[in-house]
C-alpha cells in the first residue's frame, strides 16, 4: 500500500509539467543562433540565413531590398542565401515570415566585417578586467553607439556536431564593450577605426580548454599526425565499430568493478577506481566536444576569417602541436566552405620568472612558429615575447590591447589591402662564418630594416602610458638581449650580438666553434629588444645544427619529467603513504588504542615506532596496511612517530605527537600552518583550544 501511495504522488507531482510541456507551442519560425537583434552581417558575401519551421512551410527573409524564399525540409530545417550586400551603419530590420502567418522581426541589424574569435582562457578574459580597460570605458559611454559588437556562443560540449546554441546575452552593443572578449574587442576596433565600417565578433572561446576539442572532427580524422584524438573520438562514438567494442570492455569492467567493490565490505577505506566511460564519452572537454557543441552550431554564419589565442593547455605537446593546429585551421575552413579563409592568431605569452634559463613556453612558441613557418598560406602569427608584463607569473597577462592591434594590422594588410607593416622580422636561417654565427631573416618581414628597440615596462602603463609604446621606439645606443649561442658541446652560453645590414652577427668567447644559435627562447625573457624598423618584434627562436630543437628531443629532460610523474604513472614504483592524521603536531585520543595505518607495495613489510614502542606488519594485496598500539595516559610531552619500509622508504618525521583530553584548553589561540611541499602535506605548530 505504501508503495502505491509513492507511485501515486510521483504521477501527480510530473504529470502537470509533462502536460505543460506539451501544450507549450513550438515557435512557429526558430532562427539560427545568430540570427538576432542588434546582429552583424558579412559585406560583399552570399548571406546565409537558416532555422526552423513547420515541415513543408515557405519561408521568406527580407532584408536591405533582398528577398528570398525556400521550403523547410521534412525537419523543419530551412536554408537560403541573401546576395551580397554593401556595408551599412544604418540601423536596419530583418523579417522572417513563413505562408502560415508566422513571422519574426530582427531589429538593429548593420552590415560590415565580421571575424570569429576562439581560443581559451586568455581570448575568454573580459576587456574590462585587462589593459583594454580604458577602451572599453570609452567605446562603452561614447555619445554615439559605436558599430562594433560582439556575440558568445553558450559552451555545450556534444559528442556530434550541434544544430542549435544558445546565447544567453545575444549580440552585445558597444554599450557592453567592457564585458567582450579584449583581445577581440582591441581587434575589432582597430579595424573599425580604419575600415569605417561595423564589425562584429562571432565568439566561441571557453577557458582552460585544450585545442582538440574546437576541432571539426574529419579534420582530425584525416591528420596523420593525430591518430589519439582520433582513437578518443572513435572510442566514445557507440555507432562505430571501434565504439562499440570500447563499450562492450567499459560494460565488462564495470562489472567486475561492482563485484570487487562490493567484496571489500564496508566500510571502504580505499575505495577501487570506477572505470571511465570510453574515449569523449566521459569527457567533456576532449577533441572536437566544443566544436560539435559551440563551433557548428552558427556555421555557416559569414564571416571574413578567425583570429586564435590559446596554448597554455597544449604546452607540453611538442611538435604535435602543430599537427593540431593545422587540423584545426584545415577543420574550419572546410566548415565554413572557404579554403582560403584568413586565420591570425597569438603566439604564447611570457610566462614564469622573468629572465630565468628556464625553457618553459619558449617550447611550445617554437611550435606555434614552426605551424607557421609550414602554412603561411593566409595565416599569420602575433610575436608576445616584448611585451614585459609586470606580473609573468600570471597566467592572464594584462596587455590584450597591442596583440589585439598586431591581429589587426595582419587583417588590414592582407584581407584589407593597406599598405602597413604587419609582422616583425621572421627568422629565416643562420649560418656559420667561422666564430660567428650570422642570423637573417625573411626580406618581406624587414619594413625598412632590423633595430634595437623598446617598448617600455607594462608596470610604467599607469602611471606614464607614454612610457610603455605600441609599436616600439628604437634604442640605437643598447645592446641586443636575448642571443646565446651553440657550441660542439652543444650547452649554450650568453652571447654578444650586432645588427649588420640585414642580419644579427653573433658571438661568443666561450664558443670558439658554434653550431647553434638561440634568441628570446626562455620562459619570460624581459625586453626583448630586436625590431624591424616599424617597430614590430623579431620571432623568438632556437635551432642547432640548422634545425629548430624541441624540449622532446632533449632526454636528460624528458627523462626528468618521467621520473617526476612516475608515482602516478609506474604501479610498480616504491609506495609509502601514511594516513593524512599522522603530521607534526597530531593530538590523539588518550586512554584508547591507537590505530596507525596506510599504503604500500603489496607483500612489503612497514615497521612504525611510536614512542619508543615498535609494531609491524605487511600491505595486503590492496596495498594496504595497520598496526595498533596500547592506549596511553594523556600528557603533553611530545613524543615521535617514525615509518619505514624493508625497501628503504622513509616517512618524514612526525614529531610533536601529544596526548591530551577532549576538549582541553590550551593557553593559546587556534593557529595552523600548512606547507605544500610536491605531494607531500606537513601540519606545523598546531596549537588548539578543543581537540574533538
Amino acid at each position: 500500500m505504501k508503495l502505491n501511495l509513492c507511485l501515486s504522488a510521483a504521477l501527480v507531482f510530473f504529470l502537470p509539467a509533462a502536460l505543460a510541456a506539451e501544450d507549450k507551442p513550438a515557435p512557429a519560425i526558430e532562427l539560427g543562433a545568430p540570427f538576432r537583434d542588434n546582429a552583424v552581417l558579412q559585406r560583399d558575401r552570399e548571406l546565409p540565413v537558416w532555422g526552423w519551421s513547420k515541415p513543408g512551410m515557405s519561408v521568406t527573409v527580407e532584408f536591405a531590398g533582398r528577398k528570398e524564399t525556400v521550403k523547410a525540409g521534412a525537419d523543419g530545417k530551412w536554408m537560403l542565401k541573401l546576395l551580397p550586400l554593401s556595408a551599412s551603419a544604418e540601423p536596419a530590420e530583418m523579417l522572417v515570415s513563413s505562408n502560415d502567418g508566422a513571422k519574426v522581426v530582427l531589429k538593429n541589424i548593420l552590415v560590415g566585417e565580421v571575424w570569429h574569435a576562439c581560443g581559451q582562457s586568455n581570448m575568454e578574459w573580459a576587456a574590462g578586467r585587462s589593459m583594454c580597460n580604458a577602451l572599453a570605458r570609452e567605446i562603452a559611454r561614447a555619445k554615439d553607439e559605436l558599430s562594433v559588437r560582439e556575440l558568445r556562443t553558450d559552451t555545450v560540449s556534444a559528442l556530434y556536431p550541434q544544430k542549435r546554441v544558445a546565447s544567453e546575452k545575444g549580440w552585445k552593443t558597444s554599450r557592453a564593450a567592457g564585458e567582450f572578449s579584449a583581445l577581440a574587442l582591441s581587434f575589432a576596433y582597430e579595424l573599425h577605426k580604419e575600415l569605417k565600417v561595423p564589425v562584429g565578433i562571432l565568439l566561441t572561446s571557453h577557458s582552460n580548454t585544450r585545442i582538440e576539442a574546437f576541432t571539426e572532427r574529419k579534420a582530425i580524422e584525416a591528420h596523420v599526425g593525430l591518430e589519439l584524438d582520433a582513437d578518443l573520438i572513435h572510442d566514445g562514438d557507440a555507432s562505430t565499430e571501434q565504439g562499440r567494442a570500447a563499450f562492450d570492455k567499459y560494460y565488462h569492467d564495470l562489472a567486475a568493478w561492482q563485484t570487487a567493490s562490493a567484496e571489500q565490505g564496508f566500510p571502504i577505506e580505499r575505495p577501487l577506481k570506477r572505470p571511465n566511460l570510453p574515449g569523449i564519452a566521459g569527457e567533456w572537454r576532449g577533441p572536437s566536444q566544443f566544436f560539435n557543441g559551440k563551433i557548428a552550431p552558427v556555421v555557416p554564419y559569414a564571416i571574413r576569417g578567425s583570429i586564435w589565442c590559446q596554448g597554455e593547455s597544449n604546452s607540453g605537446d611538442g611538435r604535435v602541436y602543430a599537427a593540431r593546429m593545422e587540423a584545426l585551421v584545415r577543420g574550419w575552413r572546410e566548415a565554413w566552405g572557404q579554403p582560403d579563409m584568413p586565420f591570425y592568431f597569438t603566439q604564447m605569452q611570457n610566462y614564469g620568472t622573468t629572465d630565468s634559463a628556464e625553457v618553459g613556453y619558449a617550447d611550445i612558441r617554437q611550435v606555434q612558429n614552426l605551424f607557421f613557418m609550414n602554412n603561411r598560406n593566409h595565416v599569420g602569427m602575433v610575436v608576445q615575447t616584448d611585451f614585459n608584463p609586470a606580473a609573468p607569473g600570471n597566467i592572464h597577462y594584462q596587455n590584450k590591447l597591442h596583440p589585439g592591434m598586431r591581429l589587426a594590422r595582419w587583417a588590414l594588410a592582407k584581407d584589407y589591402g593597406r599598405n602597413i607593416a604587419y609582422t616583425g622580422p621572421i627568422y629565416e636561417k643562420y649560418t656559420i662564418d667561422g666564430n660567428k654565427a650570422v642570423v637573417s631573416f625573411e626580406k618581406g618581414s624587414l619594413f625598412g630594416g632590423l633595430m634595437v628597440g623598446s617598448k617600455g615596462l607594462e608596470r610604467d602603463f599607469q602611471q606614464d602610458p607614454g612610457k610603455y609604446v605600441e609599436p616600439a621606439r628604437p634604442t640605437p645606443g643598447e645592446k641586443l638581449n636575448h642571443f646565446r649561442i651553440c657550441g660542439k658541446d652543444r650547452k649554450w652560453h650568453a652571447a654578444e650580438a650586432v645588427i649588420v645590414r640585414e642580419t644579427v652577427v653573433v658571438t661568443s668567447k666561450d664558443v670558439p666553434e658554434p653550431i647553434g644559435v638561440q634568441y628570446a627562447y626562455s620562459e619570460a625573457p624581459q625586453n626583448a629588444n630586436l625590431y624591424n624598423q616599424a617597430g614590430l618584434p623579431a620571432t623568438p627562436f632556437a635551432a642547432i645544427d640548422g634545425k629548430l630543437i624541441f624540449e622532446e628531443e632533449n632526454v636528460e629532460k624528458v627523462a626528468a619529467i618521467k621520473a617526476k610523474y612516475a608515482p602516478y604513472t609506474d604501479p610498480d614504483r616504491p609506495l609509502l603513504q601514511v594516513a593524512e592524521y599522522y603530521r607534526d603536531g597530531a593530538i590523539i585520543q588518550r586512554d584508547q588504542p591507537i590505530p596507525v595505518w596506510g599504503h604500500a607495495n603489496k607483500g612489503i613489510a612497514v615497521t612504525v615506532t611510536l614512542g619508543g614502542e615498535t609494531r609491524s606488519a605487511v600491505a595486503n594485496d590492496r596495498q594496504q596496511w595497520s598496526v595498533k598500539f596500547p592506549a596511553v595516559k594523556a600528557s603533553t610531552q611530545p613524543i615521535t612517530l617514525s615509518v619505514k619500509t624493508s625497501q628503504g622508504l622513509v616517512m618524514p618525521v612526525c614529531q610533536q605527537v601529544e596526548w591530551l583530553v577532549p576538549f582541553f584548553s590550551a593557553p593559546k589561540p587556534l593557529k595552523t600552518c600548512i606547507i605544500t611541499n610536491h605531494d607531500q602535506f606537513f601540519i606545523k605548530n598546531y596549537e588548539v583550544n578543543d581537540v574533538c
